[in-house]
């Protein structure tokens, strides 16, 4: 079965799938949170192995250069060499503990190979110990370099583990990943600055100069470095980096950029004699100086590392107390809920279930259990309870109502044969016939009123309906005079009253139209005789504004032809004006030239200043110099002869410079005289420049007023013709209008003959209403000329711009006429410079 067969269950199985999913989710969202504090736990044991794994493998590559430092500086340097190597010693054993408490898979394999290395390195320290032993001036770093390479093997396997516990650490979390790329470019950084100092103690310890190799070497190292410096900066200025961090950082990068040149300046020394450059205690010093800073922003990193796990864990250890909470709430809300569900909903269920199963077997006397609680359960009982009493005062009931329908059935037997015939009769009043009736004997009183009412009925609406017949039979014979007289109550008295209104309504509009119709068609023959006159009127009217509009015409194209040469005009007095500007122009830059032209004169007469001087300097040298040779006797003639020619060559310099300076002040006169000239014309030209824009701006006035004059007369031109256009059209419509006029005569003869067949009252008072009149015939005279008319009329005896003026004028007057119902459009009829429209009209 797909559903319980028992509500128990039911509600069993549904609590189930409430409560399950609930405290499965919350199950596994526990064992999520368990699982982040077991992993932030493993990756705060990989972050300290790889901070002691990488702090150990500094500190010996740092001691490694101590004990270098102490055979090159201290003659008892065996003291300082044991001391470094039990701390090695112990500081390798700490980090290898460190490691074999990380949760890292291979961590007996990087275990395994550091103690390999440092078993080796073991073997190398009586080389060591052996150039300690020796005088200060016998030792050979060369002879320690077994070891040297030793401790770097230690190093890389330390480096190496190092990289493990990183990679498992950025795999495991990728918010952790920023920091370790933090701590690998930092050491790298630490790595390609060391190896530059190890590099360079040597050459700089002896002054000799580096190798091509290690030039080579050198500038690889110097590059990683960089790299890694501004590699370091780009990571500091990325958003969530601890400000402790970035200031390390900034500290390192800038202590390592100033050892580089420390360095360079030292390299610069080397080849410049055989004796030591630096002091190896000074260059030991400078070398560390760098690796602190370094270290110190490594272990920041690794500090923020470890600040982000633990705020993972007691991020996630916070999570599961509550979860844990939750589900402990969920489990206690699951067992109340399905407690409550047994004692208020199952146990009442069970006991409504019996009772309905007595019920069923006709048992209705015992009373249904109540409900515990007055809730929807409860009352569910209580209408069991109720249904059960009225099952048993329906059993009550059902005794009674046998009694009853025995009685019924003997009184439906009467009816049958009463409802019988009224059917009959109802059927003879559906299909029209109002005259049937019912008799009825040996009937209660109820029927026989009953009967009585329907006959009645009868009566009353075959009365009605024979007068409605009469009356409406007499209007459509054509006789208004009819009445309905008879009495009626209800609806025929209403229907009575609109039947009479009607009649007197119809006959008195039939009276309306039959004297309407007479005046009417003497209208009507007025109407035509007007609209004749008016047609022949329209016509004349229409020549003569044909014959203005061709005048208009020649005009306006006359006009344009001014207003084309105005603007031709203007346009060559544009081009003056711009010849006469690029002149101005000209002399303008004429004047500049000629300027510089006198200050480069002028640089010159300094020149030629200073060359006067000098002669005049070398001549007094030269007179020194000859008493001086004339002091020295025999041994200064040679020298003598030498300052008079030198004396000779500084008087022709002199002169030379003075007669250029002379043909310098000729020339800068004539420039000056070239400047004046060049500003006149150049005023000139401005003041011809002026006159002709003035020439220009005029000529562009007459050119815009012979325009507006020709697009005014263009506009006038095209409104006469529509004037002309709206002439013919009214024409037109004249005619349309008498035609009308004869068709309405014909129209209201025929209305006087259907409206005189209705008898509406006596016949000789129709007869006297319906006399025709003798019709007055108004004849239209001509309607006095307008203004425009005269005008028009007046052109031939006048001038053209007054016979214009004139027509402007009409139409004006025209325009302010007021407005007639539009008349159908003539034929179409072709006018010079008309238009589709009344847009020109309005514009002008």
């Amino acid at each position: 079965m797909m559903f319980p067969s028992s509500i128990r269950r039911y509600l069993l199985a549904t609590m189930a799938a409430v409560c399950l999913p609930g405290l499965g989710t919350l199950g596994y969202l526990a064992y999520d949170a368990v699982r982040d504090v077991r992993t932030n736990h493993r990756l705060s044991g990989l972050v300290e192995a790889d901070r002691a794994l990488l702090l150990t493998g500094n500190a010996i590559r740092s001691d490694r250069g101590k004990a270098q430092t102490s055979l090159q500086a201290n003659d008892d340097a065996d003291t300082t060499i044991r001391a470094i190597v039990e701390t090695s010693r112990n500081q390798i054993a700490t980090a290898v503990a460190k490691l074999g408490a990380a949760d890292l898979p291979e961590h007996l394999v990087l275990a395994e190979a550091i103690l390999q290395a440092e078993k080796a390195m073991q073997g190398r320290i009586p080389d060591l110990n052996g150039e300690a032993a020796k005088p200060r001036a016998q030792r050979s770093l060369a002879a320690t370099m077994p070891w040297y390479n030793a401790v770097g093997n230690i190093e890389a396997a330390l480096t190496n583990a190092s990289d493990a516990a990183s990679l498992a650490v950025r795999l495991a979390d990728p918010a952790l990943a920023e920091l370790q790329g933090f701590k690998a470019t930092a050491w790298r950084l630490r790595s390609s600055y060391g190896t530059q100092c190890s590099l360079l103690r040597a050459p700089l310890g002896s002054g000799q100069v580096l190798t091509p190799a290690q030039w080579k070497q050198l500038g690889e190292l110097r590059g990683a470095s960089n790299a890694a410096q501004a590699q370091l900066r780009q990571l500091a200025t990325r958003v969530g980096v601890s400000p402790d961090l970035a200031r390390k950082v900034e500290v390192a990068t800038s202590e390592v950029a100033t050892a580089n040149q420390t360095m360079d300046q030292l390299l610069g020394k080397l080849g410049q004699g055989s004796s030591a450059v630096i002091g190896a205690q000074d260059w030991t010093t400078m070398c560390n100086g760098p690796f602190a800073a370094i270290v110190d922003a490594v272990t920041q990193s690794l500090d923020d590392m470890q600040a982000t796990t633990a705020a993972q864990t007691n991020h996630a250890l916070t999570r599961l107390a509550l979860i844990g909470g939750l589900l402990v709430a969920l489990l206690g809300l699951c067992a109340a809920s399905w407690r409550g569900i047994q004692k208020r909903i199952a146990n009442p269920l069970t006991g409504m279930n019996a009772a309905l199963v007595r019920m069923q077997d006709g048992e209705v006397d015992k009373a249904v259990p109540a409900a515990p609680c007055p809730d929807e359960v409860g009352a569910l009982s209580n209408a069991l309870e109720a249904y059960r009493e009225n099952l048993v005062k329906v059993r009550a009931l059902e005794e009674q109502e046998r009694e009853a329908a025995t009685m019924r059935l003997a009184r439906a037997q009467s009816m049958e044969a009463v409802v019988s015939d009224v059917g009959d009769v109802v059927s003879a009043a559906a299909a029209g016939d109002f005259s049937a009736r019912l008799e009825i004997h040996d009937a209660d009183p109820q029927m026989q009123k009953l009967v009585a009412g329907i006959n009645e009925i009868n009566a009353v609406v075959d009365s009605a309906t024979s007068e409605f017949s009469r009356a409406l039979s007499a209007v459509a014979g054509g006789d208004l005079t009819v009445r309905v007289d008879a009495d009626y109550r209800g609806k025929f008295a209403e229907l009575k009253g609109a039947i009479n209104e009607t009649v007197d309504r119809l006959s008195t509009t039939v009276r309306t139209i039959q004297a309407t119709s007479a005046e009417v068609e003497l209208a009507a023959r007025e109407i035509n005789l007007g609209a004749d006159d008016l047609s022949k009127r329209t016509e004349e009217q229409a020549s003569s504004l044909e014959e203005t509009a061709a005048t208009t015409e020649e005009l306006a194209a006359s006009v344009k032809a001014s207003a084309q040469g105005s603007r031709q005009a203007a346009s060559i007095a544009n081009e003056a004006m711009e010849t006469a500007q690029s002149g101005g122009a000209i002399a303008t830059r004429a004047v500049d030239a000629m300027a510089r032209i006198e200050s480069a004169s002028q640089k010159i007469s300094d020149i030629i200043r200073v060359i006067d001087d000098i002669a005049f300097q070398t001549n007094l040298l030269a007179l020194n110099a000859a008493v001086e040779a004339a002091r020295a006797g025999d041994a200064g003639k040679g020298f003598a002869v030498v300052a008079s020619e030198v004396r000779t060559l500084a008087q022709r310099s002199g002169e030379a410079a003075k007669d250029i300076s002379a043909l310098i002040s000729s020339s800068n006169t004539e420039v000056g005289d070239g400047v004046k000239l060049v500003r006149q014309a150049g005023d000139a030209l401005t003041r011809i420049l002026g006159a002709s824009q003035k020439v220009a701006a005029t000529i562009a006035d007459i050119s815009s007023a012979a325009g507006e004059q020709a697009n005014g007369i263009d506009e006038m031109s095209q409104a006469v013709a529509h004037l002309d256009e709206m002439t013919q059209q009214n024409a037109a419509l004249a005619e349309e209008s008498a035609a009308s006029a004869a068709s309405l005569t014909g129209r209201i003869a025929q209305l006087n003959d259907l409206v005189a067949a209705f008898k509406t009252g006596p016949e000789t008072a129709a007869r006297a209403h319906l006399q025709p009149q003798t019709p007055t015939i108004k004849l239209f005279t001509a309607p006095p000329k307008r203004a425009g008319d005269k005008i028009a009329m007046a052109a031939n005896s006048g001038s053209e711009p007054a016979r214009l003026r004139g027509l402007a004028q009409a139409a004006f007057v025209q325009a302010k006429a007021p407005p007639s119902e539009p008349a159908r459009p003539a034929p179409a009829r072709k006018v010079a410079n008309s238009r589709a429209g009344d847009a020109g009209w309005e514009e002008f």
